[in-house]
């Protein structure tokens, strides 16, 4: 590819002076990697089908033998290229540009309309970010922002090490907590930037419109149980169940299922038992008794089994005593809204759960 000079016309404006300019550094740059390329007689020792990769790779390590750091904001202001993608085909990116540098200065001569925009945009972006963000610290050119959990409204020496460690801008998410959490943290973060000395902005993301269906009808209770399998379907691990007392005592550690049973049967229980039931596909399902504990019994569970409020699981003892007790009740999951083609969903801001006919006559719940 030919060299354009980059010849100073007297009559020349700005613009044209530097596309000249950038053309002439670009074809220098060119020159550079396609002689540093040139003289690598080892290329031939690489196989066909990795020549033009290996290629590639020493046109790259040659373009970052440059600074480009002068030359990107000058081609970006132009719409072109920083070449800061260049990696794919060096040559090829490279030679692009320089392309598109001729078009626009072949061009520039017939050019009647000036730029609408005449603003340094580095300058007002930079601007920006600092009423935005404040004024970047010393050392440093990024600022830090901090999306603060809720213990920031309760919690002051949190705020207070955020700020002592070099936070910026706390950023306060909308979409959870209330004002009042909102203005302590607020007030804290005022409370430590003033002991510290430090400045920081505050950042409120307000969270944006949510689209939420009525209240469901709850569907059947009942309690999907299944053991850890492999991707063949192979069991690797016992599923872990938890027998709470009345009062519903939480697992003392990560439960697969937890079922309520009365507090006195739950005492008699002792590890080693087997509890038998049958589940609600009328299959016969086996509960050993792991380990107990003051509030409930740890059980493992073998086989998949579904479970359902008023399944009787039968003791036995190692002695053979058999004894019964049902399972309490507990929450149904919630019926999931079925939606087919040609359905019509209304979106309402009224939280009044209705249905609306849809085209094809059936009922669809409205979503609101």
């Amino acid at each position: 590819m030919s060299s354009v000079p980059a010849r100073a016309h007297s009559g020349a404006s700005a613009r044209t002076q530097e596309l000249l300019s950038l053309s002439a550094e670009l074809d220098s740059l060119s020159a550079d990697i396609r002689s540093v390329a040139s003289g690598r007689d080892f290329l031939d020792a690489v196989p066909a089908e990795h020549r033009a990769s290996a290629a590639n790779l020493i046109h790259y390590l040659a373009l970052r033998r440059h600074d480009l750091r002068a030359l990107q904001p000058r081609l970006s202001a132009l719409g072109l290229s920083s070449l800061g993608r260049a990696e794919p085909h060096v040559l090829a990116s490279l030679d692009a540009v320089r392309v598109a540098l001729r078009a626009l200065n072949s061009y520039e001569g017939r050019q009647t309309v000036e730029p609408s925009v005449t603003t340094n945009q580095q300058e007002l972006l930079a601007a920006h970010a600092q009423a935005l963000l404040g004024p970047a610290p010393a050392g440093r050119q990024v600022r830090i922002m901090v999306t603060v959990p809720t213990e920031a409204g309760a919690d002051y020496s949190l705020v207070h090490e955020l700020v002592r460690r070099g936070m910026d801008c706390m950023r306060i998410n909308c979409a959870h907590d209330n004002p009042d959490v909102w203005a302590r943290m607020i007030e804290h973060l005022r409370r430590a930037s003033a002991t510290l000395g430090r400045p920081c902005r505050v950042a409120m993301d307000l969270g944006g419109p949510k689209l939420r269906t009525g209240p469901l009808a709850p569907g059947a209770a009942v309690l999907k149980i299944r053991p850890q399998r492999d991707i063949y379907g192979r069991v690797t691990a016992p599923a872990r169940v938890w027998l709470a007392g009345p009062r519903g005592q939480p697992a003392p550690s990560p439960a697969d299922a937890t079922l309520p049973l009365p507090a006195a049967w739950l005492g008699r229980l002792r590890a080693g038992d087997t509890l038998k039931f049958t589940d609600a596909r009328a299959e016969r399902r086996v509960l050993k008794v792991i380990e107990v504990h003051p509030d409930g019994v740890w059980t493992e569970l073998a086989k998949t089994s579904y479970v359902i409020p008023g399944t009787s699981l039968r003791r036995v003892s190692a002695r053979g005593k058999a004894t019964a007790a049902a399972v309490g009740d507990f929450p149904g999951r919630e019926k999931p809204i079925v939606v087919h083609t040609g359905d019509m969903l209304v979106i309402d801001r009224s939280s009044v759960s209705r249905r609306m006919a849809s085209r094809r006559g059936r009922k669809s719940p409205m979503l609101r």
